[in-house]
């Protein structure tokens, strides 16, 4: 299942980024890998926020999503920056017909990643490489992330060779108020009980000092970068 942006989502996903400079380090992370390479193709790409920190190390990026508020949100932060090397596309992965230098796909874009591999020389894949450990709020998800040991299984089922880093950041999130961290709760748990909910508020919600962010949930991401040579030469 796809992730819905919508202005709630997206408006929490880039404050998180903001205040903890997560795509920032997983581009830090990449860059020195894709020295030499021009061109990217990020799909499934979101908000496209690596795209806009990799954007000073390529000449060209591709952007592509299904979603078109998430397009619609990449374009304007495209615009605020003035990046004139990122063509956001709002369209089907399964439709592409040309090549890149490297291919990145993060995520719930993470699936079946040998059917990219025609389309590149090299393919990155991040994924979460540990369940957070919150059961009473699990149950209530209603869609999942790929995970490091699912793309690690299907690598060696399907005998593909790759390399993979293993990374824990901080993305935790900012809130404005109670309500804030109540309906964004609701918002990734939708059917979850007022119990539950003020269980985890209650163990998880930390007051802070920030007059904007009076509250903040802390979120440490285990991740998995997975590298894979493509299948260009």
């Amino acid at each position: 299942m796809n992730f819905n942006w919508n202005e709630n989502t997206i408006k929490w996903y880039q404050v998180a980024n903001d205040y903890s400079g997560f795509f920032k380090h997983v581009a830090d992370l990449i860059a020195p890998k894709i020295a030499g390479h021009t061109t990217l193709c990020d799909i499934g790409c979101g908000l496209g926020l690596v795209d806009l920190e990799l954007s000073k190390n390529l000449q060209s990026i591709t952007c592509i999503d299904i979603n078109k508020e998430a397009i619609e949100s990449l374009n304007k932060s495209i615009k605020a920056r003035q990046i004139t090397n990122i063509q956001p596309r709002l369209m089907n992965c399964d439709t592409i017909n040309e090549s890149w230098d490297v291919i990145f796909v993060s995520f719930f874009g993470s699936r079946d990643l040998e059917k990219f591999l025609p389309y590149c020389k090299k393919l990155f894949a991040i994924v979460d490489q540990k369940k957070e450990c919150k059961p009473y709020l699990e149950k209530y998800r209603s869609f999942h992330r790929n995970t490091y040991d699912n793309v690690k299984q299907q690598l060696s089922q399907k005998a593909i060779n790759y390399s993979c880093t293993e990374i824990t950041l901080e993305f935790g999130q900012p809130l404005v108020s109670l309500d804030d961290a109540k309906n964004y709760i609701k918002t990734n748990y939708a059917t979850v009980n007022d119990e539950d909910l003020n269980r985890f508020l209650s163990q998880q919600l930390i007051e802070t000092s920030n007059t904007d962010y009076p509250y903040y949930i802390q979120k440490n991401k285990s991740l998995g970068i997975f590298e894979i040579e493509g299948a260009l030469i």
